[in-house]
């Protein structure tokens, strides 16, 4: 808002400086812009202001909660985040957050927590664990909601363990100004979204209904003569005429044609406005000499412009609030095949659960049960031996190389236009160009010197020597955008008793709304290929298929807290 004003501010300063005839070229150029901008802007900051204002209404009259969460994408540019609360885990809210797309890792980056301070039918705020970065969310409607609830992604939220709640005064949140006293009510909210649109209808239709009554009434004005006392070589005429309407004789300015015939060059002829507050101006047959019309045409389409959206805004209102007047914590759907949990996935007393090799099989087998047997096949190419490393998709995805390659495609599309075309790319578009190219030539640097290396080396250690054969554990590591697979390694010679030895996360072998596709078998056994080297990126192998790792090789200290820590994530306890 602060920029909207000083822009603002700059727009008057450039057109009083333009008194001078030779700023008046760099006023024409810079005023118009200085005015959309700062009107932009402050318009801009006035929207956040309101929704700041609702965001701590709502986070001074309720508290933190956790929520083991997953974010999924909705087309390209929306997403959803499905919260699991309920006695149990069994009950899911699916919400919208509205945020930005750089802002989204937040949702994502958080180990599968979220914080939720709201009411889950109108929204409420969201925000990683320790409440420091906000974003506002609503509810999904209950058809979307549901149709969210079938993901794959979504199927494992409601058999993670609680997190701890933030009850602790070191973890509400540090800004002071966030919370209001709890002795305080919520102010009840004074005005609703709906008469907004209403009101831009009700006022867009009167606007309309006056410029109508205007214009017919514009068709009866009188037309009278007058004489000209004087008269300029433009035109510009003094004239005296009788008032039609009190009778009194008055004088004044009028607009004359300059091309009239000589022998009436004391005598010219015009109208009188005989409606609202212009009665009685005088103007001439090209309208000129009264604001009555330009008023009118203001007027009139204004009000249509407004009845217009008001009347779309309200429909797609009403359309809204009808999709999400059911919508809410949904009880977590039941899959084919999975029965719900209850009591410990182990058997013995209370003490925490062993970390063996029949413990961690039984959770990654209930894992792959909750992801369904109908998963889709790989992609194709996924499981090349040979050939370059962009030959694999998922190689090619994960180093980012097209991503990188769209802005400096745009950027060679503009300058191949400008060239050909003189002309037809305006500035703004060409400046935006070489923006976003130098951005994509940022990136790909980077990705040539980063992650192109690393694709390479990856390629040659799935073709070298079989360095040991473990078994494994497939389990999936809580994330913000739903589970990555991890593989938990054992002795080859492992019984059900043995504790891991290593783990190794690997990339999704799908693609983006199907990460899930190509996942092994739950238990196995693997091939790690490659040359042990430090670091040790070892390329397992299962079922003749390489399964490309997200990071390297890491034996596991069961004597360190956060190993155990990390370990107890992968195998929750039930409580």
């Amino acid at each position: 808002m602060n920029a909207g004003l000083a822009l603002l501010a700059a727009a008057l300063t450039v057109v009083v400086a333009s008194a001078s005839a030779s700023a008046e070229e760099l006023a024409a150029v810079l005023g118009p812009w200085c005015f959309s901008l700062g009107a932009g802007a402050l318009g801009l900051g006035l929207w956040l202001r309101g929704r700041v204002r609702r965001m701590r209404r709502v986070l001074g009259s309720r508290p933190w909660t956790a929520h083991a969460s997953v974010a999924v994408q909705r087309g390209g540019s929306g997403a959803a985040v499905v919260l699991a609360g309920g006695p149990r885990g069994d009950e899911l809210l699916v919400l919208a957050p509205l945020t930005t797309q750089w802002r989204y890792h937040l949702l994502t980056d958080t180990a599968g927590v979220l914080w939720w301070c709201g009411d889950p039918r109108s929204g409420g705020v969201l925000a990683p664990p320790g409440g420091e970065e906000l974003i506002r969310a609503r509810p999904l409607g209950a058809r979307r909601a549901r149709r969210t609830l079938d993901l794959p992604q979504v199927r494992a939220l409601s058999h993670r363990p609680p997190p701890r709640q933030p009850h602790a005064p070191a973890d509400r949140p540090g800004s002071l100004w966030l919370t209001v006293p709890p002795e305080k009510p919520p102010r009840r909210r004074r005005w609703r979204p709906g008469l907004t649109w209403l009101a831009l209808l009700v006022a867009g239709l009167v606007g309309v209904v006056l410029a109508t009554v205007w214009a017919e009434q514009s068709e009866s004005d009188p037309r009278i003569d007058l004489t000209v006392l004087s008269e300029r070589s433009d035109g510009h005429c003094v004239v005296r005429w009788n008032d039609p309407f009190d009778h009194q004789r008055r004088t004044g300015t009028y607009q004359c044609d300059p091309d009239r015939d000589p022998l009436l060059d004391d005598w010219e002829s015009g109208f009188v406005v005989s409606y609202g507050p212009w009665k009685g101006d005088l103007y001439n047959a090209d309208l000129e000499g009264t604001s009555a019309f330009t008023v009118m045409d203001t007027v009139g389409v204004g009000g249509l412009l407004c009845a217009l959206v008001g009347l779309v805004g309200g429909a797609v209102h009403l359309i809204r609030r009808r999709g999400r007047a059911a919508a809410g914590p949904l009880p977590a759907p039941a899959y084919a095949g999975v029965d719900p949990l209850s009591g410990r996935p182990w058997s013995g007393g209370p003490a925490a659960p062993p970390l063996t090799y029949a413990v961690c099989a039984a959770a990654a087998t209930r894992q792959a049960a909750l992801r369904g047997s109908d998963a889709p096949p790989g992609r194709p190419g996924a499981g090349v031996r040979t050939g370059p490393w962009w030959r694999v998709p998922v190689l090619l995805e994960a180093t980012g190389l097209t991503r990188a390659l769209y802005p400096l495609a745009y950027l060679v599309g503009i300058g191949t236009l400008t060239l050909v075309r003189p002309g037809t790319v305006s500035g703004p578009m060409q400046v935006l160009a070489v923006v976003l190219g130098a951005f994509g030539l940022y990136s790909l640097l980077r990705i040539l010197r980063e992650g192109v290396p690393l694709a390479r080396q990856l390629t040659r250690q799935a073709d070298g020597p079989v360095a040991e054969t473990p078994r494994y554990v497939l389990l999936e590591e809580p994330s913000g955008t739903g589970t990555d697979p991890v593989l938990l390694l054992f002795p080859a010679d492992a019984d059900d008793s043995a504790p891991p030895r290593a783990v190794l996360r690997l990339l999704a072998p799908g693609p983006r709304k199907r990460p899930w596709a190509g996942l092994p078998a739950p238990v196995g056994t693997a091939e790690l290929r490659g040359r042990r080297e430090e670091p040790f990126w070892a390329v397992p192998w299962i079922d003749g298929r390489p399964h490309w790792p997200a990071d390297a090789y890491e034996e596991l200290d069961l004597a360190d807290p956060e190993t155990a820590r990390y370990l107890e994530e992968l195998v929750p306890a039930r409580r």
